[in-house]
């Protein structure tokens, strides 16, 4: 039977009785190894994963999502990790720590600005992101995002845009991140799924920050006026 047709009698139970989903720790290639480590899941939603981190010797672990469950509670209960509900895209996201171990599941294409929440997640990893999503298969090559509309064409219209492969590699590297590595992928009845783990890196410039092209932005320095009638001089 596959995991997702589990029954609640089938899957595991905290000390409270509570059932819980499995965790994704070795499917999505976690460190065995987190002794020592800090450990942050974006989109926790029961825990679980909390809880393994928990177990495996993680110094912090913090679970974030918008959503609560009887589950969830039960295992901050239990494991007394760290929960914050909160909005990823919200100003609070700033006050979050850094973490050695980020994993990211089955929130991506719940986020409106994908590339602002990818410059998020690298702003807490100071390790190793793992980050687990759907994709949507493709012969074109070109880095993609389909767009989920909100109607009858979609089963959850808080789903907003699916990434092909090279689509979300492309993102993942121009939001900071290196060493880009598919740990886990899953092609059954549910779609594409895959799980990458990425190292955060320093930014190589900040050309894409600025608003409109190098060129047409001149640095006139103190001497602002003639130094601006030469450049309009020269840029007509």
């Amino acid at each position: 039977m596959p995991e997702s047709a589990a029954t609640a009698e089938e899957l595991p139970r905290t000390a409270e009785g509570v059932p819980v989903a499995h965790n994704n720790w070795d499917r999505y290639g976690l460190p065995k190894d987190i002794n020592g480590k800090t450990f942050i899941d974006v989109g926790c939603w029961e825990g679980v994963n909390c809880a393994e981190a928990t177990k495996r010797g993680a110094t912090q672990v913090v679970g974030v999502d918008l959503c609560t469950t009887d589950a969830l509670k039960a295992n901050v209960d239990e494991f007394g990790f760290e929960f914050v509900q909160l909005d990823i895209l919200s100003e609070k996201w700033l006050e979050l720590d850094t973490f050695d171990v980020v994993l990211c599941g089955g929130v991506l294409y719940h986020v409106e600005n994908v590339i602002s929440f990818l410059f998020r997640l690298r702003r807490i990893t100071s390790e190793a992101l793992y980050l687990e999503t759907k994709i949507f298969d493709s012969d074109d090559h070109r880095p993609l995002m389909l767009f989920k509309p909100s109607d009858e064409r979609t089963g959850n219209p808080s789903n907003w845009w699916f990434p092909n492969e090279q689509g979300l590699m492309d993102m993942l590297d121009a939001c900071g991140f290196t060493n880009l590595e598919k740990t886990w992928e899953n092609r059954g009845g549910g779609g594409h799924r895959v799980c990458i783990k990425a190292e955060p890196v320093r930014q190589r410039n900040y050309e894409r920050v600025l608003p409109r092209k190098a060129s047409k932005m001149p640095l006139v320095g103190g001497s602002r006026g003639a130094n601006l009638k030469q450049f309009i001089k020269k840029n007509r």
